[in-house]
Formats: structure tokens, sequence, C-alpha cells
């Protein structure tokens, strides 16, 4: 069975811009190896002096066996960021627009 589910994430707690573009590469990386690069928009940003990455879907994407994809891609993301970010927060969050009806 297909879900339809919105991405958005964040990663926050990055020491400079050279980690950052390091989050955004390795995150690129993933959507690519996922096959949602066209579906997932991501890029890093500097604000009071705090870099951090954002990324999220304008649209649903629609997943097959989302119950299985799910802890797979979430447990590749935390362990891609950690690899070159390892004090990183990070947030994976998804939404069902299906069900907001």
């Amino acid at each position: 069975m297909s879900v339809n589910v919105l991405l958005s994430f964040t990663v926050t707690g990055l020491t400079d811009e050279a980690q950052a573009r390091a989050v955004v590469s390795t995150l690129a990386e993933l959507m690519r190896d996922e096959r949602i690069e066209d579906e997932v928009g991501l890029g890093w940003s500097l604000e009071d002096g705090r870099y951090f990455v954002t990324g999220e879907t304008d649209y649903p994407l629609c997943v097959s066996r989302f119950y299985r994809w799910r802890p797979e891609f979430e447990s590749s993301f935390h362990r891609r960021v950690v690899e070159v970010a390892p004090e990183a927060v990070k947030a994976v969050a998804w939404g069902y627009p299906d069900e907001d009806d």
C-alpha cells in the first residue's frame, strides 16, 4: 500500500559554513540514493550566528511500504549527518495530507 507523505527536516548545532555545506552534501547524496532528489529542496542558512540546514517537500511523496521505508530512511539520515557533524541536532518530521481532512 502506498502513502502520501510530506517530509521536512532540520539540522542545527553546526559549527561553521564548511560543516553546513558538508551536511547539505551528504543529505543531497541520500536524496539521490532514495531517488527523491527532485522532490526535496534543501539548503543551509546562517541566522544570528548559527548555521543550520533545512529541507522539505513542496508536495506529497507517494511511498510504497512506507512503514518499512521510514525507519530505514531516518536511520540513514541520522547516520550520515553524524558522520559529518557529530554534535548536530537532527529532526525529521512527516505530514500526512490525506488525513488532514
